[in-house]
């Protein structure tokens, strides 16, 4: 496997081929998060180019500064914040989009804290990121379920759903002006998913 070998190579111990990352790196500046970013979108193609290209090794604060933030002689960095100032901006700004318009992307950006290179990872896909969201959420409450069923009043068909994080709503399906009820049953530790259709299940409640 070649390290870096232009637009059809592999990057390197990611196993990611170079044009599955500028890929992703098109989808990252077309986003609402960054489309009005320019700055940032400078610093984040020009970083991951220069990756692409084997010149990791020389993407250096001063390089960035005069290279992106076009700073000029006698620019000096310690006494010139900018590049550190907006790595860290970078840094948040890819955390944002991963958070919304990037979930389920196949490629995922990030720098290691102190770094300005690029790093790359498989991202996990719209389907295995749904079933696990699922699979966590049925676990989750699995106790709330239990308690929904007894506190109902007669035998019946119950029709529960997950419409927000912490709540549960309970629907009785036979029986004609029943109104849905919230329990409060997460563990004391909530954990937060972010996951965008409903997941529901059914019960029967015993005699």
């Amino acid at each position: 496997m070649k390290e870096h070998a232009g637009t059809s190579g592999w990057i390197k111990d990611s196993g990611i081929a170079a044009e599955a990352i500028r890929e992703e790196l098109a989808r990252i500046l077309a986003s609402p998060v960054f489309v009005q970013s320019d700055r940032l979108g400078r610093f984040l193609r020009y970083t991951v180019e220069r990756t692409l290209a084997g010149e990791a090794k020389i993407l250096k604060e001063y390089l960035i500064g005069s290279e992106v933030y076009e700073r000029r002689p006698p620019y000096n960095p310690s006494s010139d914040s900018i590049v550190r100032s907006e790595a860290r901006r970078l840094r948040r700004k890819l955390k944002e989009y991963y958070e919304s318009n990037g979930i389920g992307d196949p490629v995922f950006i990030y720098y290691r804290p102190g770094s300005y290179v690029p790093a790359f990872r498989r991202g996990e896909s719209q389907n295995g990121l749904a079933l696990a969201t699922e699979r966590a959420l049925r676990e989750l409450t699995q106790d709330a379920v239990a308690k929904a069923i007894e506190i109902s009043s007669a035998p019946q068909v119950l029709n529960v759903q997950i419409v927000f994080e912490g709540t549960i709503r309970i629907s009785h399906l036979r029986s004609e002006s029943a109104k849905p009820a919230e329990i409060e049953a997460w563990p004391n530790e909530p954990k937060r998913f972010q996951f965008k259709k409903v997941v529901g299940m059914s019960a029967t409640k015993p005699n």
